[in-house]
């Protein structure tokens, strides 16, 4: 009966695990669409500081190392630029930065100008004076320049003191410029379905709205952290179907709502890692569907360093281990269940946790020492060269190493829909350097190549198997041991009085599989096979009728599963649940024969097997307090195989069997609560 209930208990904490991963599992991910751009300064290339905006149609990318704005084809083909002739100086380009394109094909770029103040050097002899200021150029579709919005008062002189630059002017007279703080900063720009154009200057805390005339109607906004409010470092604004103004208020961790007016309406979102979420929004995307994608920074790691890591994955595997014999010892673990052992296997080798901390701990200190050799005669070249000789020392001894990013899903009330996650492989030389570049209307996500500046476009996909959040492995192993053991007991000869020779081989197949099925959701399964034989020549020179041969073949594999929830990815407030399952089968067979039968026919058979099922809870209640459960059906539970002896006489005979079996049900339960 207990075991019943063992088992429903089980049962229901699995059925609620279904549960939750059906109605709190909507999660899509990306699949690659296309590749395009590279490194370079014109026809489809681009610097390291690009921004995209789309149309329907169309991507344009301003690049601000290259001083121009491109538009490209929907399939990244490159279309025309501004201006054809990025290094005349005519060029009024100097830093594009965030751009926008609205309902006719007119491009808005923010950027940073000089602009002369108009009532300076209108007098004979006097200079004039330029401010320098960031603004908003406005381009028709052909590249034609049709207005320049400016978010700081640049029309009259300012009434204080402020250091000023001497330059030569378009009629290479001499004339003044004021560089004030901030005439530099970053703007991002957005638009409405009227084309009314919406400014956010984060840093002076504002959002400016300009008519489609170009004036200035409205500004609104302050810094802060309450209601209508947003930090310096707020980093993208949309517009979405109502009308409404978004900010992603990154400092804050939320997304600020106004509406058309200014007036503030809502914000939804806070600090932390879990649906509904951010770590820093830095961008937002309003869909034609009315549906919100925000990205913020968290990413999620996924890395294992080597073997035992990844046996540490499933604590069932663990377990088991601990109830059968070890890997390397298998072959003669199983023959001692008959005879008993020595030998060079005798020795049992260090758990698989010994030899990883032993191992770290040698890496550690051959790092230290390179670093202490070299440190006081590296170059910043040097330094560089270090870095990458450790990278590639992590790289080799790195199993698996992922990072998995988020986009959420919301509504436009801001009530949480889902999420779209992906993966980079941080062990691919290709894919490591992937970094977020920006999200369109149509819901496309793309990322940029760090090395290369590749641009990779991605669409949204339903739940699916991705390889990209496969992580496998395999690893054989083969061991071979020939001992020959002399023997002369105490008497008065220096003649052999046991020869005994000794082979032994051991073949070990393993085989491990990892699957992300969210950031938060994670799937091992792990497969070991083992086979061991054992072939030994006892011979008694003196009697040579009591000399025997054995042989022993043993055939073992274990099978564990662990489905790893992180309930709160929280540093701080981390839980995790785990629920892992185990199931060891094992067979053995040994003969023993009379080396001489016409001397003497004595015979034995020895069969043995095993199997064991481990069911186990791994659970985070709170922060602070873990219950542990375990469930075990081990059969045999005392020894490593549950066996039958059959032994035959001098003449052959069959005149005794013996079996041995022992088998046991265990439920193990631990509740931890730190204080």
């Amino acid at each position: 009966m207990k075991r019943y209930i063992v088992l429903l208990s089980l049962l229901s904490i699995l059925c609620s695990l279904c549960i939750g991963l059906n109605s709190g599992f909507p999660v899509d991910f990306i699949k690659l669409e296309r590749e395009f751009a590279g490194k370079g300064s014109t026809q489809g290339r681009f610097g390291k500081d690009i921004h995209l905006a789309f149309d329907d149609q169309n991507i344009y990318v301003s690049d601000a190392e290259n001083r121009l704005i491109q538009k490209l084809s929907a399939t990244g083909e490159f279309l025309f630029q501004i201006p054809e002739a990025p290094e005349s100086p005519d060029n009024i380009l100097r830093k594009p930065g965030h751009l926008a394109v609205d309902g006719f094909g007119n491009i808005y770029v923010a950027d940073v100008t000089v602009q002369h103040i108009a009532e300076t050097g209108t007098e004979a002899g006097t200079p004039k004076v330029y401010m320098f200021a960031p603004c908003v150029h406005k381009f028709s579709g052909t590249g034609e320049l049709l207005d320049t919005y400016f978010v700081d008062p640049v029309e009259v002189l300012p009434k204080v003191v402020l250091p000023a630059n001497l330059i030569i002017d378009e009629q290479g007279k001499t004339a003044f410029a004021i560089q004030p703080k901030g005439y530099d900063r970053a703007l991002r720009v957005a638009l409405n379905p009227e084309n009314e154009l919406y400014v956010l200057d984060a840093e002076l805390g504002r959002v400016h709205k300009f008519s489609t005339d170009g004036e200035k109607s409205l500004v609104f906004g302050r810094y802060g952290a309450g209601a209508g409010e947003f930090d310096m470092d707020a980093s993208d604004i949309a517009i979405d179907s109502r009308g409404n103004v978004l900010i992603a208020d990154t400092g804050n961790h939320r997304i600020v709502r106004f509406d058309a007016a200014g007036k503030p309406l809502s914000s939804f979102g806070r600090k932390g890692r879990g649906n509904g979420e951010f770590m820093k929004p830095m961008a937002l995307v309003a869909l034609p569907t009315g549906e919100i994608l925000v990205k913020d920074a968290s990413r999620f790691r996924r890395k294992v360093g080597g073997l035992p890591e990844v046996i540490a994955l499933s604590p069932t595997l663990t377990q088991l281990t601990e109830i059968t014999p070890g890997q390397a010892e298998l072959a003669d673990a199983i023959t001692n269940a008959t005879r008993p052992r020595y030998g060079p296997l005798a020795q049992s080798p260090a758990t698989a946790a010994d030899t990883a901390a032993l191992n770290r701990r040698v890496r550690l200190l051959e790092e230290a020492e390179y670093s202490r050799y070299y440190a006081d005669e590296t170059d910043a070249e040097d330094k560089e060269e270090l870095a990458e000789e450790l990278k590639r020392k992590d790289i080799r001894l790195t199993l698996f190493h992922n990072i998995i990013s988020r986009i959420q899903k919301f509504d436009l009330n801001g009530r949480y829909l889902g999420r779209i996650v992906y993966e980079t492989d941080q062990l691919s030389e290709e894919k490591h350097d992937q970094t977020f570049l920006d999200l369109d209307a149509a819901g496309y996500l793309y990322l940029r190549d760090d090395s290369d500046f590749t641009i990779a476009q991605y669409s949204v996909s339903g739940f699916s198997l991705k390889p990209s959040h496969m992580n496998g492995f395999y690893s054989v192993r083969a061991a071979n041991l020939q001992n020959n053991y002399l023997e002369d007991y105490e008497d008065i000869d220096i003649s052999t009085d046991v020869q005994d020779k000794l082979n032994q081989l051991e073949l070990k197949n393993m085989f491990g599989w990892t699957y992300s099925l969210s950031e938060r959701w994670h799937l091992t399964f792990l497969d070991e096979l083992t086979y061991g034989e054992q072939d030994e020549r006892y011979i008694t020179p003196a009697k040579v009728e009591d000399s025997y041969d054995f042989e022993t073949q043993a055939l073992e594999n274990a099978f564990a599963a662990n489905l790893k929830f992180i309930t709160n990815p929280n540093p701080y407030r981390y839980k995790e649940l785990n629920l892992s399952i185990g199931r060891v089968d094992g067979t053995s067979d040994l003969t023993q024969d009379a080396l001489f039968p016409d001397l003497n026919k004595q015979h034995r058979v020895d069969t043995g097997d095993a199997n064991s099922t481990v069911i186990e809870l791994n659970w985070d209640i709170w922060s602070r307090t873990n219950l542990w459960l375990r469930y075990a059906d081990l059969n045999p539970a005392e020894t490593s195989r549950n066996f039958i002896r059959r032994f035959y006489d001098v003449s052959g005979d069959l005149y005794e069997v013996f079996g041995s079996r022992n088998e046991a049900r265990q439920f193990l339960g631990e509740l931890t609560i730190k204080f």
